[in-house]
């Protein structure tokens, strides 16, 4: 019989291999627009351009546990997250499709200020949440009945920029 930690395994090399056609792991950008401001000088010419539009970053997030951790040996659950690490940029929009795979315990997705998210999942379920990554930095995420163990990171990285700077061509005519 498989453990929990080996089931979600398995889910998630079936997803990765893309032979479970109703759940995908994919990543949507929005289309490629940008913003650009213009500076002059007496040298050059400098545009900065940055992305108008956000993109849509898709995670699929299992509840897992230790193989081997004695909670009574050692006080401590075997709880995790799989994954526990999530990245995204800021301004996306993310959705997060969270599954309880444990048949006994709850768990919960929580994670504090400024995302204020407390999804709390009984064994056997999932839930579908959405939010926008607005703020960057690293912000921790955890259940709220396995502490200290099942905890993750949400990263939000800063949103890129590109830098233009046009080679400057003198003509002079006679």
């Amino acid at each position: 019989m498989l453990s929990r930690a080996m089931f979600a395994v398995v889910v998630i090399w079936v997803i990765m291999l893309g032979l479970a056609p109703s759940i995908m792991i994919s990543e949507h950008s929005a289309v490629a627009q940008t913003t650009s401001s213009t500076t002059t000088t007496s040298a050059a010419t400098t545009t900065q351009l940055t992305p108008a539009s956000s993109s849509n970053k898709i995670f699929y997030l299992f509840s897992a546990e230790h193989e081997g951790v004695n909670e009574t040996k050692l006080g401590i659950p075997p709880d995790t997250y799989s994954p526990d690490l999530l990245e995204v940029t800021e301004g996306d929009n993310v959705t997060i499709h969270f599954y309880n795979l444990d048949t006994t315990d709850r768990h919960t997705f929580t994670m504090g200020s400024p995302y204020n998210i407390n999804e709390d999942l009984l064994p056997g379920t999932n839930a579908t949440f959405t939010f926008k990554a607005a703020d960057e930095g690293v912000f921790r995420f955890y259940c709220t009945y396995h502490q200290p163990i099942m905890s993750g990171q949400l990263i939000v990285l800063p949103p890129p920029s590109v830098e233009k700077n046009p080679v400057n061509v003198n003509v002079t005519s006679k």
